[in-house]
């Protein structure tokens, strides 16, 4: 058995899933600014739900980045504890960025800045919430593959994620454990 989490969006999810790639189960989850103290409950009861042990995981697939400071250090902590406390688990770390397959995509950083990736090979741009209107206009973009929703906006947004098939193309790593990463420094007062 394989699990797929990510905590990181705003419409997280835990997915159970099967070595064909077969969705068993999955279960939507909304822990932003929680993360520390109901990640690892909601897991073990996502388990619990479908009589899978933790012996019985193989490989979890994580979306770990980019986020905020505490949001990447806490899922990235939850999973290195599971994976060294049970051997067979292996750890696939996957960013949000990898949820959509068009561009461009936009990530909340912080309540002071958005991430900006304008296609597959640009680099991750950020920048600040109050010139993100100026940005999208500035750019002639129409659509944008985001989590949220703005009213100042007339372009398409979309924030569906097509997770069976994210699922059946992720390439399963073998890693006993994961670095937070951070596509800017913390800002840690």
């Amino acid at each position: 058995m394989y699990l797929f989490l990510n905590a990181v969006s705003k419409n997280g999810i835990l997915i159970l899933f099967n070595k064909n790639r077969d969705i068993i189960d999955l279960e939507n989850i909304s822990i932003l600014l929680e993360e520390s103290s109901k990640l690892s409950f909601l897991i073990n009861n996502f388990l619990k739900k479908n009589n899978v042990l933790y012996n019985e995981i193989t490989n979890i697939v994580v979306i770990n980045w980019p986020g905020s400071f505490t949001w990447v250090r806490s899922i990235s902590l939850v999973v290195n504890t599971l994976s060294y406390i049970f051997e067979n688990i292996k750890l696939t770390p996957v960013s949000y960025f990898d949820l959509f397959e068009n561009y461009p995509i936009i990530k909340t950083s912080s309540k002071r800045d958005l991430f900006v990736k304008k296609s597959k090979n640009n680099i991750i741009e950020i920048i600040k919430n109050e010139d993100f209107v100026d940005y999208i206009e500035n750019n002639n973009i129409k659509e944008i593959y985001w989590e949220f929703s703005s009213e100042k906006l007339d372009i398409k947004i979309t924030d569906n994620v097509d997770y069976k098939k994210l699922i059946s193309k992720v390439i399963l790593e073998e890693k006993k454990q994961i670095e937070a990463f951070y596509v800017k420094k913390p800002s840690i007062s």
